[in-house]
């Protein structure tokens, strides 16, 4: 595991179970009590940057880039991708930055939150993770419940696989592209700062990781790994997430073994991150004050 320190940042070069290299930072004081970040499918860690401006500046984050993203290691073949990577990727991260003994918020959102779910039956994660959030997530069933392609029954399905598994490039920011984000993934309420945020993080993934783990959100089954989940749970869904809507949420809610709360944002859409970061930050800051014995973070 390399270290280097950029700005008050350390950024640590992990390798998972495959070898894959991920990349990973850790901000704020070493005895700090640590949240642990994980992002969405076609972004990167810096999704979470509002978020972790609203937390209290004497929390511990630690953020990485998903296999395939930002500037982890993209897998050279198909055997690269799936859960169970997922899952090795999470675990790998927290054994490197959650010293034994110690414990963490554990954060996920959507894909992030897959990999929560995946890890869940794993000891190594039951060991280190103190509490759970996660936000704009599902199970299983993506394809059946999205709402995001306004398609009657089996084209609206047929339509939602495509645009998974999609490796086209996807062009330079526009007011049409910036539209069709807006639509997909974003609530109609949603500011500039956020539409082109996603924007720009969206375009930066490249097309052949995107499709693949677009291809592993179209087939997602992860009912089972989520009912061995067991440390304290906070699920949050958007009220205007046509992507996992809040269906997803309430699933989430009843399989876990301690979920404390299902909480809907209205008037927010599928980048929860981006949308609602003082919502989630205080979340995060509860958690932690719960569970870790921190002091609640800045909302």
């Amino acid at each position: 595991m390399a270290i280097e320190h950029m700005d008050r940042v350390q950024v640590r070069k992990v390798r998972s179970a495959d070898t894959t290299r991920l990349h990973v930072e850790v901000r704020g004081p070493e005895d700090g009590p640590t949240a642990v970040f994980s992002h969405c499918w076609s972004t990167s860690l810096a999704s979470w940057s509002p978020v972790v401006r609203a937390l209290d500046a004497g929390m511990r984050v630690v953020l990485y880039d998903q296999r395939g993203h930002g500037r982890s290691q993209t897998p050279l073949t198909r055997a690269g991708y799936g859960t169970e990577k997922l899952a090795d990727d999470l675990c790998a991260v927290l054994a490197a930055t959650v010293p034994r003994g110690r414990t963490a918020v554990v954060v996920g959102h959507s894909m992030g939150g897959m990999s929560v779910l995946a890890a869940a039956p794993r000891q190594e994660f039951a060991d280190r993770a103190a509490a759970v959030l996660l936000t704009n997530t599902g199970c299983t069933d993506l394809v059946a419940r999205s709402t995001a392609l306004p398609l009657p029954g089996a084209l609206s399905q047929l339509g939602a696989r495509a645009l998974l598994r999609a490796t086209l490039p996807l062009g330079a920011h526009n007011p049409v592209t910036a539209a069709a984000l807006r639509y997909l993934v974003l609530s109609p309420e949603a500011d500039r700062r956020a539409v082109e945020l996603t924007s720009r993080l969206v375009r930066t993934c490249a097309g052949v990781p995107r499709g693949r783990w677009g291809a592993v959100l179209a087939e997602l089954e992860l009912s089972g790994p989520a009912r061995a989940l067991t440390a304290p749970t906070v699920v949050v869904a958007g009220g205007d997430d046509a992507f996992t809507p809040p269906w997803h949420a309430h699933r989430i809610g009843s399989l876990v073994g301690r979920c404390e709360e299902v909480r809907e944002i209205p008037g927010t859409g599928h980048m929860g991150p981006l949308e609602a970061p003082e919502a989630l930050a205080g979340l995060v800051g509860r958690l932690a004050a719960d569970h870790l014995g921190a002091e609640p973070a800045a909302a």
